[in-house]
This record gives structure tokens, C-alpha cells and sequence, in this order.
């Protein structure tokens, strides 16, 4: 699993909460247990039924209409988030109130317990400030009144019940709690200060302030501001875009390779690249052929505007009929590593994979030392193709054993590859119908490109996905060769609008929701539909290049995950005093009152 999955797993399972009915239910029951506990502890059998309503009202009710009343429809703080907010807020206020139970029994005075309800929800006040200013926009007035609500309306409403059950109107206990709350805002402001250095040291922009882009992006798919923050770390370059134009009398099909990864995730930068090409080639009425290149997040383009500026580059650019020849398709393994071939005019198509083995990104070396083995061979430039078609729960490195098994696969495709003859080609593209991007596949389907030179045919089979499970390229290559497909190489996209749509690793890879069954036929049928378009067919190499695009880079990732570490050391040191602050203020309140 790579590190933008990584982060994909962590943030899916953070954010992963029940309905807002089951939550609600959650935030009466757990008010009503501590509160009948506390109350028995402190005053016997006659405590359990103001527990029982004291628990309801001033825990669970105001709880809930608290939740509502700091959610937004429209931002990251929605009902169900902000109810599970409060939940945590109560289960906090909940230990604290049952410790001043135990201390209440003990030492047989139940005003104990009033003490430190009060002064548990000002200490409560720390932890709400902190979560709302991460992932909250509102700042000023705004955010002090959502991280005071809750505390606040459980102090009047116990206040009000306690008056009216007891006769007793705890003012000091009032003014235990507001003293409480000042401390804690204090510390909290300090500590949320303490995180945002970190960021603005390293990258200029404050880790809390990084980690609000990032929820805005991943949550609310509002890219904008996490691209603006990642394009302070990024790197300039230029980038080639390689394709293949085939054109026939059905009409035509564009290869597109691009030499940059589809990520970081979701739709921040470069990770809809695959599936945003698919759909604009289709929808100018070419069959696009997306592929994956021997790229890893390092070549993560940042900005969005890149993306459109590579997807113009390559839907405006003319292209010929070009070449009418191509050579005969071939297939060698050697070691661990499958390298297919075929010849198009002067410029081969090279597909590399590793399957059964459980294989992530072939890195940028993989295509640099393909394209001098070329080279070395008499060919001016080339395709080359990262199938990233195999995985697992956990992968094997490319090792520089691959890397030498690859050359010499290379080397032996090339070889039997050079009886040439006439191109005949068929090109298809369809939608996997019920499925979507939350089960592994975006929107360009199944893109099918099939040739056949001197009665030899191959199809190469593009899934608009991130990887494939394992052994699943193996059964699809077997269903293909049944219908006259001895060479054959299935692959994916490894589009990143499917990342952070599932809980576990963050994504489903291809076969796992969708039916292996139904994956099989929809490719074979799509192979028919394109084998019946098969006509003499025209063939371009082009390479389009952009200048000046935004890429993650290698220092980027270092600074990214060095952020990362020293803001989770910073806050993991700053946890004791951020909750003992004000928990030892409120002890001396507690002694002093």
C-alpha cells in the first residue's frame, strides 16, 4: 500500500461514524448511565432518579440540540459529525463526573460530586476547541460559541435541575466552571499555536491550517486550497505525454500515456487524470486507451489546471492516418516479469507486469532504462506501460533482479517481434453498468484496443481502476484465449478518484466489489464489440509536452511526511500539559471551594 493509501486508510476510519439516529440514541443512553452511576455513588438509591434526568436532559437532550446547533449542511461539521463531536464531549464529562461519584462515597459528601461536574466541563472546553478549530473554517467569535456550547448548556441545564430537585443554587460552582473555561481556551490556543509552527517552519503554511485543506479535499471535495498548500512544496517540470493515434474507416482511438502518477487522491491534482482523459476522448468521439506509466507519487502532478492543460494537449493536437504497419505481437517472460510487444510503424508498444506477484508503481527508472534498451535496439522512442495489474493486502518491492528480467524479456519480445505485415485493428470502450467509483471503478469503464497482423492477434485491455486483484489477469487472459486472443495484457489506469472511497485501505482494488464473473464478461464482450470494428487501420506515434507542471517530487514527499512526523511528535509532547493545565487548575479549585 502506497503513502497517499496510507493516509486514505487513517482518515476514512477517523471520520467513519453511525446514522445520526444511532448517535443520538448513543448520546441519551451513555448521559443516562453515568449520570444514574454518579448519583447512586453520591447519594444511594434516592440519586438514581435524578441521575436518570439530569442524564436525559442536561447530557442527552442539550447534547443533541447542541449538535444541531453548530452543524453545517454545507461544510465538514455536518449533523452526524457534530453529534459525534458531542458523544466524545459526553463520554469526557461522563469519566469526570464518575470519578467525583467515587470520591463522593468515599468521603461522604455529596457536593463532591457538584464540584467536579462543574469543573469537568471546563476542562471539557479543551478538547472541544481544539477539534473545531482542525476542522472548523469559522474562527473569532463563531468558533469560541461552537466550542462553548455544548459544556455551556450541560452547566445550565444541570443547574436548573439541580435547583429545582434539591432547592440549591450552586453559583460558585458557576464561576468554578467560567474560571475553568478560560484556562482551558488558553491552553488550547497555546497548543494549537505550538502545532501551526511547525507547518509554517517547514512548509510556510500552519499543520492544522494543511490538515483543514486536506479534510476540505478528502470530505468535501473542495481541492483548491490543499493544491494552493502542495504547490509551495512542488517542483517544476516538464512532462511528456506519449500516444498512439489509431484510425480506421469505424473511426479512431487514441493511446494516451502519460509520463505523470495519478494521485495524490481523490480529486486533488493529478488523480482524476486517467478517468477525466477517458471521458473528454469519448466525449469528442475518440475510443480512448488510457495507461499507467512506470511513475510513483513523486510525479504527482499538484494543480488541476495542469491536468486540463495535458488533456487539451493531447484531444487538440492533429493527428495523421500515419503508419499502415505493424509487426507481429509478441509476449516473453523471464523470472517474475512479463514483457509484452507489438510494433507500430517505428515505434513499439512495451506493457511490463509482474502478475500473480503483488506489485505497486514500477518507479520512473523502470521506463528510462526501457527506453535506452530501445534505443540500443534502433528505435527512436517508445511506449511503455506499467500494467499494474496485480495486488494484495501487501506487495513485493521491484527488486533489481526484476529490473535485469526485464531487459532480457524486453530484449526477446523485440526479437520475435519482427515479422511485420499490414494493420487490421478494432477499438471499443464500455461502462461496467452498476458499479461505481466506491467499488473500484471510475467512469472510463473497459477500453479495449485489438490487432491482428499476418493472422496474429493480440487485445490490450485498459480498466478504469487503481490494480487489480491477484491471479484476476490470469483467469481474464485464459477467457480471452478461447476466442483466438493467445497474447493478450490486461491493465489498469490506476485512476485515484476511486482512493478514499472505502473503509480498510482507503479503496477497493478491481475484483474485489465488482464480481470477478462480471468483470470477465463485460471484457469480453467489449473485445467482440471491437474485434466486429476490425478494419485496416493507421497508426501515430506522438509525444506532447508540457511545459512548467507542478509536480509533488521527491523533496515534496520528504517535507510532507517530515510535517507530518514532527507535528504528531509536537502534539503527542504537547498532550499532557494541553489536559493537565487545566485539570490541575480545576484541582485547586476544587480544594480551594
Amino acid at each position: 500500500m502506497d503513502f497517499t493509501s496510507q493516509l486514505m486508510k487513517k482518515y476514512r476510519s477517523f471520520f467513519s461514524l453511525p446514522s445520526k439516529s444511532f448517535l443520538a440514541v448513543q448520546i441519551m443512553l451513555i448521559g443516562m448511565l453515568f449520570c444514574t452511576i454518579s448519583y447512586w455513588l453520591a447519594l444511594g438509591s434516592e440519586g438514581i432518579t435524578v441521575g436518570l434526568i439530569d442524564g436525559a436532559i442536561s447530557l442527552g437532550l442539550s447534547g443533541i440540540i447542541c449538535g444541531h446547533m453548530i452543524c453545517k449542511k454545507d461544510g465538514f461539521l455536518t449533523a452526524r459529525r457534530a453529534l459525534g463531536l458531542i458523544l466524545f464531549g459526553i463520554i469526557f464529562v461522563g469519566i469526570g463526573i464518575l470519578i467525583g461519584g467515587l470520591l463522593a462515597k468515599a468521603f461522604v459528601n455529596s457536593l463532591i460530586l457538584e464540584r467536579t461536574y462543574f469543573l469537568t466541563c471546563g476542562v471539557v472546553v479543551v478538547y472541544e476547541y481544539i477539534v473545531i478549530a482542525a476542522v472548523s473554517k469559522d474562527k473569532g467569535i463563531r468558533e469560541l460559541f461552537e466550542s462553548l456550547a455544548q459544556p455551556t448548556s450541560i452547566v445550565l441545564v444541570h443547574s436548573a435541575v439541580i435547583f429545582i430537585f434539591e432547592g440549591i443554587l450552586f453559583a460558585y460552582g458557576v464561576l468554578m466552571f467560567i474560571l475553568t473555561c478560560a484556562v482551558s481556551i488558553m491552553t488550547a490556543k497555546l497548543y494549537y499555536s505550538r502545532i501551526e509552527d511547525v507547518g509554517k517552519k517547514i512548509l510556510g503554511v500552519g499543520s492544522v491550517s494543511l490538515f483543514r485543506s486536506f479534510i476540505a479535499s478528502f470530505i468535501l471535495d473542495e481541492s483548491e486550497f490543499l493544491e494552493n498548500d502542495l504547490k509551495r512544496l512542488s517542483v517544476t517540470k516538464d512532462v511528456e505525454i506519449r500516444t498512439l493515434s489509431f484510425k480506421n474507416e469505424n473511426g479512431r482511438c487514441l493511446l494516451v500515456a502519460p509520463l505523470v502518477h495519478p494521485g495524490p487522491f481523490r480529486n486533488v491534482g493529478g488523480a482524476a487524470l486517467p478517468t477525466a482523459l477517458a471521458e473528454s476522448l469519448a466525449g469528442a468521439g475518440i475510443v480512448p486507451l488510457i495507461f499507467h506509466t512506470p511513475t510513483t507519487h513523486e510525479d504527482d502532478p499538484v494543480s488541476s489546471e495542469d491536468c486540463r492543460r495535458a488533456i487539451s494537449a493531447v484531444i487538440n493536437a492533429n493527428y495523421s492516418e500515419g503508419d499502415f504497419k505493424a509487426s507481429k505481437p509478441s509476449s516473453s517472460k523471464v523470472g517474475r516479469v512479463t514483457v509484452t510487444v507489438q510494433i507500430f510503424g517505428k515505434t513499439p508498444l512495451v506493457v511490463i507486469t509482474r502478475s500473480p506477484i503483488p506489485t505497486e508503481d514500477l518507479p520512473r527508472h523502470v521506463h528510462d532504462i526501457c527506453i535506452k534498451k530501445l534505443a540500443e535496439k534502433g528505435y527512436f522512442d517508445g511506449v511503455v506501460v506499467d500494467a499494474h495489474n496485480s495486488m494484495d493486502k501487501e506487495y513485493e518491492p521491484f527488486e533489481k533482479q526484476d529490473e535485469e528480467d526485464l531487459l532480457a524479456a524486453l530484449e526477446k519480445s523485440l526479437a520475435a517481434a519482427e515479422e511485420t505485415g499490414d494493420l487490421f485493428a478494432g477499438f471499443s470502450q464500455s461502462r461496467l453498468e452498476g458499479f461505481t467509483r466506491k467499488d473500484g471503478i471510475g467512469e472510463g469503464g473497459v477500453m479495449v484496443l485489438v490487432t491482428q497482423v499476418n493472422s496474429c492477434k493480440a487485445a490490450f485491455v485498459s480498466l478504469d481502476g487503481n490494480n487489480l486483484m491477484c491471479g484476476i489477469r490470469e483467469r481474464i487472459k485464459e477467457e480471452l484465449s478461447k476466442i483466438g486472443y493467445e497474447i493478450s495484457e490486461i491493465a489498469t489506469t490506476d485512476t485515484h478518484v476511486v482512493t478514499g472511497t472505502a473503509g480498510g485501505q482507503g479503496y477497493h482494488v478491481l475484483g474485489k466489489i465488482v464480481p470477478e464473473g462480471a468483470l470477465i464478461k463485460k471484457i469480453v464482450k467489449t473485445v467482440k464489440e471491437a474485434e466486429s470494428k476490425i478494419s485496416k487501420c493507421g497508426v501515430e506515434f506522438s509525444k506532447h509536452v508540457l511545459r512548467d507542471v507542478n509536480l509533488l517530487g521527491q523533496q515534496g514527499l520528504e517535507m510532507l511526511w517530515s510535517l507530518t512526523e514532527e507535528s504528531i511528535h509536537v502534539a503527542k509532547r504537547g498532550i499532557v500539559w494541553l489536559l493537565g493545565a487545566p485539570i490541575i487548575f480545576a484541582t485547586v479549585l476544587f480544594l480551594i471551594f
